[in-house]
């Protein structure tokens, strides 16, 4: 029998908003105030860095990013630098994780084959690359991971280049990785690609892989089982 899985979904939402909307959807899963759940949206241009990134190095960077038009921040997500953009994807599952598997590793390869089903769907063929985590086409990486576990529960997640602008790519070392490339479904495909038709098929094979019925659900029905501030009501 499936379990029950909520899905938010929304456009574009700055990141520190998304960020404090992730720690309140935590802190209301893990008091069992709500159930698993799965957050979908585009972020505006911004460079996150993970937990592993040197605060010295951040420190030196952040305002030359700044300048040129990008939001900084530094994250408790694991790994290093990577970007988010209009026309990337983001997915952020908020669940406990012992729901699916009890093995951390195995809780990425999930992540990781959902996008790998979603790029199928577009006749693309990608794969993993052993010692990396992600998804990668002819050696170009088109999909992230960065998550973190609190208590058994996650937060962070994934993210999957659709349309996305991928110059940004070249102020950072994506993942640390020196000399990766980095790719998108419109590059492979050569053409645009509805944004919303990503959204879809990323849900379905989200709840093939998990298991779980996915159940859309407004932002005020959230905020009513949270119990929580009214200000996400503005995102």
């Amino acid at each position: 029998m499936w379990r029950r899985g909520l899905l938010l979904q929304f456009d574009t939402v700055e990141y520190g908003k998304a960020w404090e909307l992730q720690k309140s959807l935590l802190e209301a899963r893990i008091s069992h105030k709500t159930e698993d759940c799965l957050v979908l949206l585009q972020h505006p241009p911004t460079f996150t860095f993970g937990r592993r990134y040197k605060e010295s190095n951040l420190i030196l960077n952040k305002e030359y990013y700044e300048n040129i038009g990008f939001a900084v921040y530094k994250t408790d997500r694991g790994g290093l630098a990577t970007y988010h953009g209009p026309g990337q994807i983001i997915g952020y599952p908020i669940l406990k994780m012992s729901n699916y598997t009890r093995d951390y590793y195995q809780y990425l390869r999930m992540l990781e084959e959902v996008m790998i089903r979603v790029l199928a769907d577009f006749s693309i063929a990608a794969e993993r690359n052993e010692g990396n985590t992600g998804v990668w086409v002819n050696k170009a990486k088109i999909g992230f991971i960065g998550i973190r576990v609190a208590l058994g529960y996650t937060m962070h997640g994934f993210s999957l280049n659709v349309n996305n602008d991928l110059l940004p790519f070249n102020y950072i070392t994506p993942c640390g990785i020196q000399g990766m490339r980095v790719t998108s479904i419109q590059e492979l495909v050569n053409k645009s690609i509805n944004i919303n038709e990503v959204y879809n098929t990323l849900a379905s094979h989200y709840a093939d892989i998990f298991q779980v019925q996915m159940i859309p659900v407004e932002m005020h029905v959230m905020i009513q089982r949270m119990g929580t501030e009214k200000r996400y009501l503005k995102i």
